[in-house]
C-alpha cells in the first residue's frame, strides 16, 4: 500500500509540472476617468515652472487579488492503520476541520480532526487495563506547509508536507472508575490534495476536493505492540477567499 501511494503522487506530480498553466487573477477596472494633479515638492519650487512636468494625468481605478488569503475546509476523513494498530482500533473515520493562511502559492494550515471510538481489544497502560467499553478520543492536530499547482477552470493540485501530532484521551472514566494516561505521539506527513475551485464573489471561491495522505505517526510510542503510520483520504468542502488589492492606471 505505501509503494501504491509514493509511485501514484510521484507519477501525479511529474506529470501535473509538465502541462501545468498559471491560474491568471483577474483585473477589473473602473470605465470611469479621474484627473490627476502631480504633486511638486518644495524643493522644485526654486526652479523654473517650465522646466518642471506640472501636466496633469488621467487614471482608471482597479482592484485585483491579492497575494495574501486564508481558507477554511470541513471534510470527512477515513484512515488505514497497520495491521497491530488495527487490532486495537480498528480503521475508521472522523471530521477533518482546516484552516490555512495562502500567501500567493504557499499554504500554512492546520487541521483539527477528533473522532472517538471504542477499543476492539483490551491493552494495557500503565499498570492499568484499558477495557472494550471505554470510550476513547483519537485527537489527530497536523501542522503542514503546502504549494498551489493551478490549472485551468479553476482547478489546483496542491501537495504538502508536514507533521501531525497524535493525542488518545478517555472520556469515560468515571464510568470505568479509573484514570488513563497516555504517551503523545506523531510523524511526518505528506499527501496530495485535489481541487475543483468555483468562483463565488470578487475572489471568493468555493472548493469541492479530495485529498490522499500518509502519516509516518510511530504508534509504539503510545504502546509497543502497536506498529506506524496510516493512509487517509478526505472529502470535502472549502471556502477560500483572497484579499482586494487595488491601484490607479495611468491612461493616455
Amino acid at each position: 500500500m505505501k509503494q501504491l501511494f509514493f509511485i501514484l503522487t510521484s507519477t501525479i506530480l511529474i506529470n501535473l509540472n509538465s502541462f501545468g498553466q498559471i491560474w491568471t487573477p483577474e483585473i477589473i477596472c473602473s470605465t470611469d476617468t479621474l484627473v490627476i494633479e502631480p504633486y511638486i515638492s518644495m524643493k522644485y519650487l526654486s526652479k523654473k515652472k517650465d522646466t518642471i512636468n506640472i501636466e496633469p494625468y488621467k487614471v482608471v481605478q482597479c482592484h485585483t487579488r491579492s497575494r495574501v488569503g486564508f481558507r477554511m475546509d470541513i471534510a470527512v476523513s477515513n484512515y488505514y492503520y497497520g495491521n497491530k494498530t488495527t487490532s486495537w482500533i480498528g480503521q475508521h473515520g472522523g471530521p477533518n476541520f482546516n484552516f490555512f493562511l495562502t500567501v500567493d502559492k504557499l499554504n500554512f494550515g492546520f487541521r483539527f480532526k477528533p473522532w472517538s471510538i471504542n477499543p476492539k481489544k483490551e491493552l494495557n497502560f500503565n499498570g492499568q487495563t484499558l477495557p472494550t467499553t471505554a470510550t476513547l478520543n483519537n485527537i489527530k492536530l497536523d501542522y503542514y506547509v503546502g504549494y498551489s499547482l493551478d490549472f485551468e477552470k479553476l482547478i489546483s493540485i496542491e501537495p504538502y508536507a508536514g507533521y501531525n501530532q497524535t493525542s488518545f484521551f478517555v472520556i469515560n472514566e468515571d464510568e470505568l472508575n479509573q484514570a488513563f494516561t497516555f504517551n503523545k505521539t506523531g510523524g511526518l506527513i505528506f499527501g496530495t490534495t485535489l481541487n475543483k475551485y468555483f468562483k463565488l464573489k470578487n475572489y471568493g471561491y468555493l472548493s469541492v476536493f479530495g485529498t490522499l495522505g500518509y502519516s509516518f505517526t510511530d504508534y509504539k510510542k503510545v504502546h509497543p505492540d502497536l506498529d506506524n503510520g496510516y493512509l487517509e483520504w478526505n472529502l470535502g468542502i472549502a471556502v477560500k477567499s483572497f484579499g482586494i488589492k487595488r491601484f490607479n492606471k495611468r491612461i493616455e
